[in-house]
């Protein structure tokens, strides 16, 4: 398969696992082909035609004319330029990769990071927290991610790969959307009776008990195994990164009894006993795991020749 081919299926796939509809998107689009056509000067100099199609600004082809055939990817959720140092080493000795598939945005994947975080304003809304509330605390936190970014070295990994010759794209929000609906559909909907029940329901998932055989299991941050659930949400696992802790709050009012997450800082932590929400943290590496298998499950069906070579947390696990 083509790499831009490859690329633009991923996209598709994103958007179905996505939380907003077909008719959000057409919008999107729309609104993104006008802003080209009507950007006059340096901003249509600079304009992101990539965005008349793709609605994840943290997801992209960062090297490579999308021409490249690729049947090899050295698949990794975090790959900088030591990772593309060792993707050249591997190929020197002998080992096929034409490609490089990375989780955690880079280059120009990474300088856009903010803009998929409105992507959180529908996760909450399906969780019962009202868009004018969510939308309001966003900004700020946009802002701040924004400014922090802006002042980066962005393009390291990039231009390690250009100079090495290794194609390579980034695909962050696609695969989140998928380990969100994942994680909606085989937690979030079910019964249980306490926390320690979700442990037990998370840790049949291979990612999960692989990830916990290395000491990186699934833990309770707040609450205790014998707290009841209440309604089960997975907020915290798409939309760019974390968002306000004021979101905390909300969901608290929406009647969020505990959330599941992929990461939680402390300020979050501190919100979630003020208000008494129970969090469970679900192991980062491992979240990011299965969305990215569940993304080469279904590429695999239309490549079969696809082979993944597995790097920097990464582990490849099969479902039918």
């Amino acid at each position: 398969m083509k790499l831009q081919k490859m690329f633009k299926r991923s996209v598709e796939l994103g958007m179905q696992a996505d939380v907003r509809d077909k008719k959000y998107f057409d919008r999107y689009f729309k609104k993104q082909k006008e802003a080209m056509k009507n950007a006059k000067g340096w901003k249509k100099d600079i304009f992101d035609e990539e965005r008349t199609w793709n609605p994840y600004s943290d997801c992209r082809i960062i090297n490579g004319s999308g021409k490249e055939e690729v049947t090899t990817l050295m698949v990794g959720i975090d790959i900088e330029t030591p990772e593309v140092l060792l993707a050249d080493r591997l190929r020197e000795k002998g080992q096929k990769i034409d490609c490089l598939f990375i989780h955690h945005p880079e280059g120009r994947a990474l300088a856009d990071l903010e803009k998929v975080m409105p992507l959180q304003i529908d996760i909450l809304a399906k969780a019962g927290v009202p868009v004018n509330h969510s939308e309001a605390q966003l900004k700020p936190r946009m802002d701040k991610i924004w400014r922090a970014i802006h002042a980066d070295n962005l393009f390291r990994t990039e231009r390690a790969a250009e100079l090495l010759g290794i194609p390579a794209f980034c695909c962050h929000t696609i695969t989140d959307n998928l380990v969100w609906a994942f994680m909606e559909k085989n937690i979030c909907n079910k019964p249980f009776e306490d926390l320690s029940e979700i442990i037990d329901a998370l840790m049949k998932i291979p990612e999960f008990k692989y990830y916990a055989e290395k000491g990186n299991p699934p833990i309770i941050v707040n609450g205790a195994g014998s707290n009841r659930p209440g309604k089960i949400v997975a907020t915290e696992f798409t939309g760019g990164t974390n968002g306000p802790e004021e979101q905390l709050v909300s969901q608290s009012k929406a009647g969020v009894g505990t959330i599941l997450s992929m990461h939680v800082t402390e300020l979050t932590f501190t919100k979630a006993k003020e208000h008494n929400i129970n969090m469970i943290q679900c192991s980062h590496m491992a979240s990011d795991t299965i969305g990215i298998n569940l993304l080469l499950d279904k590429i695999q069906k239309e490549e079969k020749r696809l082979k993944t070579v597995d790097t920097s947390g990464f582990i490849r696990v099969k479902r039918k």
